[in-house]
């Protein structure tokens, strides 16, 4: 199927459904399912209750559960934030921030407006973005181009934190309505639409005050943020809009192995604890990023509601070295002998000077039913697209200066798109009892990743040799059905069972690669051969998952949940196509393994949950997981060849099992005092890898003769999190809340043995506070430090030290005719719009 068939299926299936919508409250609306509030109209026995909220379109039911899962009645544990705990108790500056005291949950975000924030689950670590999804309504902010800590992280920026009114994590991959990439879990991102006027306005500062090696300074980011939107009758829109400017530490830094004693470098380590001379940092971004949405609802009918959101996101960035032997200049000598670095520093510094623009564009259409009577459906369709998307930088450092030849990396025309048609039945008679959901769903994600050669890297494509450097495109497509049956046996228990049925190709794999490379143009080994393409075969996998769930409550203190599911996981384009580097052969490549195998992961989890009161509960997990195939990179040995390359393989069998404790409780010994926690243990390890290939050498990540029993990569085995927060009143919050991740390995040998160092995964506890303080109904002000103790850590990356965050808030909302409604002793709002009614 190319793209514009399937772009064309979408936009037919979603206008037929928008056009029978239109017409089918005036031609059918007596046939339509409909809420009975005077119960009358229907027989008693078949007679569902209305969902008893304020608006069948709330997120939230009144227990204060999320209502798309009892909506569907999905099996999984799930833990929540609502809008009320993020504005009072966490230190919000990006959208992703929101999740950071979830249980088990930690994102890699490396400074604000990171965009590449990846989710770590409570059985898969970093590096593993495909191993988990993060939702915004209808719209997959996770880019299954890729399963990295790079391009392949979930775009957060398309969300502003404005936006938000609850998020969820689902655990596991025990509801046939998601994908093996729930293996890790669904994040799901519900956003609010308005049933009245109201306008908010929020302005934000953080000062981060780092100091690392030759770095001394005060970064700062600013965040401005503004929305408005309105309910008229059946039609309600909503507008937001979020720019944020800011300065980060450094990212990167520059090291050396050989040079011993530099004037003004300072001495450090590798991971491997070898010597390692840090020479400057790199990655000192400063950008601007601007996130624009317009949503748009549309009520047919009390029950029947079609939505479409339009999302545009920007990102402008520039890094600018900071070599630390030559404080401020841009002499390096010369690459080899005496007063140089060596050309590899030299191309690091080339690498870390750079600039990158990108620009998203977002298309979301869906149309909902939510009667709670015995038919509701749900068709959405949504397209993501890079419409610009490349990093300018030189190729090297210069004696004086950056060489004006260089490359631009880029991802433009990437894009992936997604189609879901889903039912629910909820029959009476013999049925009775039984919640069948079902649906069909489609996916189209593709890669397209040319690096080109610049004769001036400042003006990027415009001077470009049209020669690539290397090219990495391919295609991967998904076409899905599911059904899952939610079956009441009694009062005390609920046996939900499903499966899904999958089709997955892989088409369209080219690769291309051109070495020899210099900073002066191509070297003499840049021949015609080396720049001819590899079109990479085709894949197909066809692949059942099945489902099952057994929860006993036998009263309204206790539930006691027993879960297993079958979780296939497709290799995303990037881990089939992507090129990989020969160790030791600077601008040669071997070719990417595009015959991976789908990973195949059997989830198990027992949980049980105890209510403590009306305001409190606590849940232990027990979990296991057992995945064959698991795609991971590795140093293998090439056949025929005296070398090693790292590559994307499969090992045969990995196994994560572990523990999960979980509490809240309001009113602890006095009146306003909640405290959340929870705790994380996971034993994560490699039982078998039949292509493991020790080495030896200087190949540091492979010494080892066998990984059996080794700890699964970027997996920590401790994490815990804890709140405290005082509400004495309706007008403050006191919040106290602690982050805790013990070690975790980054190679299958677990020979990273230094910490505390540049690409070392440290163990880290930091402490982060917040006071709230909503003065009236529409000001607000926040104050907060994170990090309070100015822990210092790296995961690969120097994270941020300890950071002030302030933010003021103000905030409008009056339904049609209201005059205004305040607190006691409220002073009036600042401006009013009644004009605009």
């Amino acid at each position: 199927m190319h793209r514009h068939h399937l772009l064309r299926g979408v936009s037919a299936g979603a206008l037929f459904v928008v056009c029978s919508a239109a017409i089918l409250p005036a031609s059918a609306q007596e046939a339509l399912p409909t809420i009975d509030v005077a119960g009358e109209g229907q027989p008693a026995q078949s007679r569902r209750p209305a969902p008893a909220t304020t608006s069948v379109w709330s997120p939230t039911l009144p227990d204060g559960k999320p209502a798309f899962v009892e909506k569907f009645k999905l099996p999984n544990t799930v833990s929540s934030v609502t809008r009320k705990q993020i504005e009072e108790t966490v230190n919000v500056i990006d959208t992703e921030d929101v999740v950071k005291y979830l249980p088990s949950l930690f994102v890699r975000k490396r400074n604000s407006g990171d965009t590449q924030a990846v989710l770590q689950t409570r059985t898969w670590g970093v590096a593993s973005s495909a191993r988990s999804l993060v939702y915004a309504d209808d719209l997959l902010l996770t880019a299954l181009i890729g399963n990295d800590n790079s391009i392949g992280a979930p775009r957060w920026g398309l969300v502003a934190p404005e936006e938000i009114e609850r998020v969820d994590m689902l655990y596991g991959p025990f509801s046939a309505q998601y994908p093996g990439n729930s293996m890790g879990g669904v994040l799901q991102i519900t956003t609010r639409m308005p049933d009245k006027l109201e306008v908010t306005a929020k302005q934000t500062v953080s000062l981060q005050d780092f100091s690392l090696y030759g770095t001394s300074k005060l970064f700062h980011t600013e965040v401005t943020s503004a929305s408005v939107g309105d309910k008229i009758g059946d039609f309600s829109w909503f507008v937001t809009g979020n720019y944020a400017h800011g300065t980060t530490q450094p990212l990167t830094y520059v090291t050396s192995s050989s040079l011993y004693g530099w004037p003004g470098a300072y001495f450090g380590n590798t991971k491997f604890g070898g010597p390692a001379t840090v020479l400057g940092a790199t990655g000192n971004l400063e950008n601007d990023m601007v996130n624009a949405k317009l949503k748009l609802a549309y009520d047919f009918t009390p029950t029947i509601r079609a939505t479409y959101t339009l999302g545009f996101w920007s990102n402008d960035g520039t890094s600018i070295p900071q070599p630390y032997f030559s404080s401020g200049s841009q002499a390096f000598g010369s690459a080899s002998g005496a007063g140089g670095i060596g050309s590899a520093a030299m191309q690091s510094f080339g690498g870390g000077y750079y600039r990158v623009q990108e620009k998203m564009l977002t298309n979301a259409l869906a149309v909902k039913s939510n009667t709670g009577g015995p038919f509701d459906f749900e068709v959405s369709a949504s397209h993501f697209t890079y419409l610009q998307s490349d990093q300018r930088s030189p190729y090297t450092a210069a004696p004086v200066g950056y060489s004006s030849t260089g490359k631009d990396v880029r991802y433009n025309g990437t894009y992936w798109t997604l189609l879901d048609l889903k039912g629910i039945l909820r029959p009476d008679g013999v049925l009775a009892g039984h919640d069948i959901s079902f649906g069909l769903h489609g996916d189209q994600f593709h890669l397209n990743n040319p690096t080109w050669l610049t004769t001036n890297w400042t003006s990027g494509m415009a001077s470009s040799y049209g020669v690539a450097a290397s090219i990495g495109n391919g295609t991967t497509r998904t076409q899905a059905l599911w059904a899952q049956d939610s079956w009441k046996i009694s009062k005390e228990f609920k046996f939900t069972v499903g499966g899904r049925w999958e089709h997955w190709t892989a088409t369209d794999g080219y690769n291309q690669s051109l070495g020899g490379i210099t900073a002066n143009g191509f070297g003499s080994t840049a021949t015609a051969a080396s720049m001819l393409p590899i079109y990479q075969p085709n894949l197909y996998h066809t692949r059942f998952s099945p489902k099952g769930s057994l929860q006993w409550t036998p009263d309204e203190d206790w539930t006691v949940t027993g879960s297993i599911g079958l979780a296939n996981r497709f290799p995303t384009a990037k881990e089939l196509y992507n090129l990989t580097t020969i160790p030791g052969a600077t601008g040669t490549v071997v070719n990417p393994n595009p015959n991976l195998r789908p990973e195949v992961a059997l989830s198990k989890e027992l949980a049980v949950e105890r209510k403590i009161g009306a305001d409190g509960s606590v849940r232990v997990s027990l979990f296991d997981e057992e995945v064959r195939d698991a795609i991971i990179s590795q140093s293998t040995f090439v056949t025929g060849q005296n070398f090693t390359a790292s590559q994307t393989t499969n090992v045969d069998r990995v196994r994560n099992s572990g523990v999960e404790l979980a509490a809240r409780k309001d009113n602890v010994v006095v009146k306003g005092l909640e405290l959340i926690g929870s705790v994380t243990y996971l034993n994560a390890r490699v039982i078998s890898d039949s292509k493991w290939a020790p080495s030896g050498g200087t190949n540091y990540d492979n010494w080892a003769l066998s990984v059996a029993g080794k700890r699964v990569p970027n997996v920590p085995d401790w994490r815990a999190t804890m709140e405290a927060t005082y509400r004495p009143d309706d007008h403050w919050a006191f919040t106290v809340a602690a982050r805790y991740q013990g070690q975790m390995w980054t190679t299958l040998a677990n020979n990273d043995i230094a910490h505390g160092v540049y690409q070392s995964f440290d163990r880290f506890f930091v402490v982060d506070t917040k006071i709230h303080y909503k003065w009236n109904k529409h000001v607000s002000f926040d104050f907060g430090i994170d990090n309070i103790g100015n822990y210092k850590y790296f995961l690969f990356h120097p994270f941020p030290q300890r950071t002030f965050v302030i933010s003021g808030k103000y905030e409008f909302g009056r339904d049609k005719g209201e005059r205004g409604v305040f607190f006691e002793g409220d002073e009036p709002p600042l401006f009013d719009l009644a004009f605009v009614k």
